[in-house]
């Protein structure tokens, strides 16, 4: 998960000048998340690719804040990831995540930055 701190304050800032914080950030939260879910898909080891195929996505946004979330749904997909006493671990969600906190950061950036150049 990935948060920015102080952004309440922004937001507000932003707003009663007539820009939508929120929208900005929802377009970055959209496009991260289908980013890392197409890392977590290269990433994730293929035997039968059910595994593969079951990595999804979805989007949240309520009145102040906006959420992406990146899951496979397949029952082993945790056992792949975290590994076992059996079986090494292959980590494909948590490296999908890792490699897309900068990016978050400057989608974010870019798309305030615009908001702001709009007002």
């Amino acid at each position: 998960m990935i948060e920015i701190k102080g952004l309440d304050s922004l937001m507000q800032k932003l707003d009663s000048m007539g820009g939508n914080v929120l929208d900005a950030l929802d377009g970055a939260v959209k496009a991260t998340t289908l980013s890392a879910k197409g890392a977590a898909k290269r990433m994730v080891p293929v035997d039968t690719s059910m595994l593969k195929q079951s990595i999804s996505h979805e989007f949240e946004r309520d009145g102040t804040s906006a959420s992406g979330t990146v899951y496979a749904f397949m029952p082993y997909a945790i056992h792949v990831e975290m590994g076992t006493y059996k079986m090494r671990a292959q980590p494909y969600m948590m490296s999908a995540l890792n490699s897309h906190r900068s990016a978050f950061a400057g989608e974010s950036a870019k798309r305030i930055e615009a908001a702001i150049r709009k007002l």
